[in-house]
Formats: C-alpha cells, sequence, structure tokens
C-alpha cells in the first residue's frame, strides 16, 4: 500500500464513521479496518464490519467479528442476534440455538425478546422443529404491539406447514388489517386457497384478474382452485398462460426469485417437471427463502 494511500486511511480513520450507503462492502470494509487500527477494536465498529463481511458471503469473517464484539462487550444484543443468524447460515443449527437462548436469559419478559424470539422460530424451523418454531413465533407476535410485516409471513408460513391453514389466514388477516401490506393480504388469499375456502377466494380472483397489468400471479391462483376442484382443462390453460408471462418477465441475468418460485409451481401444476425442478434449484441460487418455496417443493412432493 502505497504512503499516500495509507494517509487516507489515517484520515479516514479519524473522521467520524460514515454511513457508507453509497460504498461497496469491500470499501466499507477497509474503512471500518483502517478505523480500528487507529483507534482500537470497538463492539460497534466490529459489528458493523461483520455486517458487510456477511453481505459478500464471508460467513467465518463475519463470525469472527461478532464474537470479538461479544467478549468486549458482553451485551451487545445486534452481535448476538446476528452471530445467531450467522451460525444459522453455517448450518450450525445447535450452535444457533445456544447462541440465541444465552440472549433470551439476559433480556427481561415483554416486547424487547420477540425479535430473538423470532430468529429462535427460525432455527428451530430449519432444524425440522415446525411446532417449536409455531410456538416461538406466537410469542414473539403477541408480547409486541408492533410486530414486523416478516413476522407474520413467517407464522402464516409455519401454520399452512402444519395444515393450520385457517388459523393462519385469520392471523395474515390481523396483519394486514394492522400494517395494511398488500402482501400480507395477498398472503392471506394464499392460505384460504390452501384450506378450501375457494369461493370466497376465487371471488378476490376475479376481481383482481379484471383491473390488473401482470396478470400471470393470479392466473396461477385461480389455476390452483380450479385443481382443487377438479376442473382440470380449466387449470391448464390459466397455466400455460401464466407460464408464457412469467417466462417474458424473468431476466436471465438477474431472474427475480419469486418469478422462478410461481413459473416453478405452475409446471409442476401442469405436469412439466423439468421446469419445476429447474426453477426451485434457480430459486434458491437467487436467494429464495423456504417461505418462497413452500408451495413449489410441496408440489413436486406430490408428484413423486
Amino acid at each position: 500500500m502505497s504512503t499516500a494511500f495509507r494517509l487516507l486511511f489515517v484520515i479516514a480513520a479519524l473522521l467520524p464513521c460514515p454511513a457508507a450507503a453509497h460504498d461497496s462492502p469491500e470499501h466499507v470494509i477497509q474503512i471500518l479496518t483502517a478505523r480500528m487500527e487507529t483507534i482500537g477494536e470497538r463492539p460497534d465498529l466490529l459489528w458493523r464490519r461483520a455486517t458487510e463481511h456477511r453481505v459478500l458471503g464471508n460467513l467465518p469473517a463475519a463470525a469472527r467479528d461478532l464474537k470479538r464484539a461479544i467478549k468486549l462487550r458482553s451485551d451487545h444484543t445486534a452481535a448476538w442476534v446476528d452471530l445467531g443468524r450467522v451460525r444459522l447460515a453455517q448450518g450450525r443449527h445447535r450452535d444457533a440455538r445456544r447462541t440465541v437462548e444465552k440472549l433470551l436469559k439476559t433480556i427481561p419478559d415483554g416486547a424487547g425478546r420477540a425479535p430473538v424470539r423470532m430468529l429462535k422460530a427460525e432455527i428451530l424451523m430449519a432444524a425440522g422443529d415446525a411446532d417449536g418454531a409455531l410456538r416461538e413465533a406466537d410469542l414473539a407476535i403477541e408480547s409486541t404491539s408492533d410486530p414486523l410485516l416478516d413476522w407474520y409471513l413467517t407464522r402464516g408460513d409455519l401454520q399452512c406447514r402444519l395444515g393450520k391453514f385457517a388459523e393462519a389466514a385469520a392471523g395474515l388477516r390481523r396483519g394486514f388489517e394492522r400494517t395494511g401490506s398488500a402482501v400480507l393480504e395477498v398472503e392471506c388469499l394464499d392460505a384460504m386457497i390452501e384450506g378450501g375456502q375457494h369461493d370466497d377466494a376465487l371471488a378476490k380472483v376475479e376481481s383482481e384478474l379484471r383491473q390488473v397489468r401482470w396478470r400471470g400471479s393470479w392466473l396461477l391462483r385461480r389455476a390452483r382452485i380450479a385443481v382443487a376442484r377438479g376442473e382440470i382443462a380449466s387449470a391448464h390453460r390459466d397455466l400455460g398462460e401464466a407460464i408464457l408471462e412469467f417466462s417474458r418477465r424473468i431476466n436471465p441475468a438477474a431472474p427475480e426469485p419469486g418469478l422462478l418460485a410461481e413459473r416453478g409451481l405452475a409446471g409442476a401444476l401442469l405436469g412439466d417437471l423439468t421446469l419445476a425442478r429447474r426453477d426451485l434449484a434457480a430459486a434458491r441460487r437467487a436467494g429464495a427463502d423456504a417461505v418462497m418455496l413452500r408451495r413449489l417443493e410441496l408440489a413436486l412432493r406430490q408428484t413423486r
């Protein structure tokens, strides 16, 4: 490193640490590293650097920074939570659970525990304990007056996995009424379809089809209802049209995981298992989570 470049790093380290929202993760890591070389390690800077390592997918480096931050400040809640997430991403479910349970012991009962309980729900879900995950999600949502949108989605997904479709629809509807989120309204509708509330769901689907520009998602929902009713020819027409639209909208260079998951589900329902499996793999590579992929995975399991 040149003398001039070292000087720039020293100057940056002496200035207040920037938000650097426009900088690359690599650049932010360089700035944070230079700052700590000048003023010493600080828990907040280690935590921020770990965040950038996670963006880059460098989980071992993120874990090292988070453990160092916790060693310097044992009550750094954000570092504890992120360490749990890193261990979950590494597939170390037992370590992730131990991390979260240690943290829960340090937080009084109440709203402060809610985000930690939701992380525990994710860990239990990844470990295959859907019942335990649902208990944690319920406790998290019930303990705060302002649950996050993703918490409703996670709980609704867990309820559907356990066959509790009416409960899922009711919880998602309450979330929609509280937040006004169209995402929750749509997920409520999907839970209704899965739970056999076809007449009410179809009325909403038909209404949307009369006014939306992009029809694929709604054609897929109408087809799911038709399949459940045994109206196979009608379902196939909608599925074929939906697949054509999804294919036009998917950018091969940067595919949207949600569109891949929907096209894969349409393919599975149409009997095109090659398309369905290919889109499932592509959606995973594009970052789709378990909630987004559940229906496609279920449809493929049912074809075996």
